[in-house]
C-alpha cells in the first residue's frame, strides 16, 4: 500500500511517499510562506519520480496540528481536494505525536515543545516504544515553565523548536533532561503512524479531516470577544 503524507503544519514541512512502513520518497521545504505555491508541484514531482498515479494511493496522511493556523488549512484543504474525487481515505495525525514517535528509538520519555509564539509552546509528553506511543501529559498550549513543571520526574528527551528556543527554562527546570538538536521534521514518523492507524481501521473519508489547533485561531477569539 502507498501512503502520501503532507506536512504544512510545521516550519520543516513537505511531502513524503511511503510503501507500507518504508518511506521511499521525500521532498522538504523549509519555507512555510511558500507552502500554498509549492505543495501541489511537490506532490506531482514525487509521484512522477516513482511513476505512480494519485489513484494508486491507499491512504493520505496529513499533519493535523497543532501548528501554523494557515499552514494547517493549506495541508488539509489540499488533502481534501486530492482525495475527494478519487475517494482515497485519509488520516489526520497529531504533529506532537509524530515528533515524539520520531524519537521512539531513544530510551527516554519524550517531551515535545513547539513554538506557539506569545512566549507559549504547544506541548505534550510521551513514553514511546518502537511501534507505539503513550501520551502521559496531554497536549496543551502554555508558557514553557508551566509545561515543564507538569512533567513527572525523569530523564526527559526534549524535541521541537520550542525546546531549543526555551533551552534555558528546560535546563533549569529539568536538569536531567536533554534537548535534542533537531528541527521540526516529522514526515518519516507521520508515514509510520499513518501505516499503523490504517492497519487499525482508523482511516476515514477526507471530509472527516479536521485541524487540531489546541489554541483557538485568533479570528475565532476576536469574534467571541465582539
Amino acid at each position: 500500500m502507498y501512503i502520501l503524507a503532507i506536512d504544512t503544519a510545521t516550519n520543516s514541512g513537505g511531502v513524503a511517499l511511503a510503501r507500507n512502513r518504508e518511506v521511499i520518497g521525500l521532498v522538504l521545504l523549509k519555507k512555510p510562506l511558500r507552502y500554498s505555491d509549492c505543495l501541489i508541484p511537490m506532490i506531482d514531482f514525487l509521484l512522477r519520480q516513482h511513476e505512480l498515479q494519485l489513484s494508486e494511493m491507499g491512504c493520505l496522511a496529513v499533519a493535523s496540528g497543532p501548528g501554523s493556523f494557515t499552514g494547517l488549512r493549506i495541508g488539509l484543504a489540499a488533502a481534501k481536494a486530492l482525495g475527494q474525487a478519487l475517494e482515497i481515505p485519509a488520516l489526520g495525525v497529531s504533529t506532537l505525536d509524530a515528533l515524539a514517535f520520531g524519537c521512539r528509538h531513544w530510551e527516554r520519555p519524550v517531551a515535545v515543545m513547539l513554538d506557539a509564539r506569545r512566549q507559549q509552546v504547544y506541548a505534550a509528553a510521551y513514553r514511546c516504544s518502537t511501534s507505539d506511543l503513550e501520551c502521559i501529559v496531554a497536549p496543551r498550549v502554555s508558557r514553557p515553565e508551566g509545561f515543564l513543571q507538569a512533567l513527572p520526574a525523569g530523564q526527559w528527551l526534549f524535541v521541537g523548536d520550542g525546546a531549543r528556543l526555551y533551552r534555558g527554562a528546560v535546563e533549569s527546570t529539568v536538569p536531567a533532561g536533554r534537548v535534542l538538536e533537531c528541527d521540526n521534521r516529522l514526515l518519516d514518523a507521520l508515514c509510520a503512524l499513518a501505516f499503523r492507524d490504517y492497519g487499525r481501521g482508523l482511516a476515514r473519508p477526507v471530509a472527516h479531516l479536521a485541524a487540531n489547533y489546541v489554541r483557538p485561531p485568533d479570528v475565532d477569539a476576536s469574534r467571541k470577544l465582539g
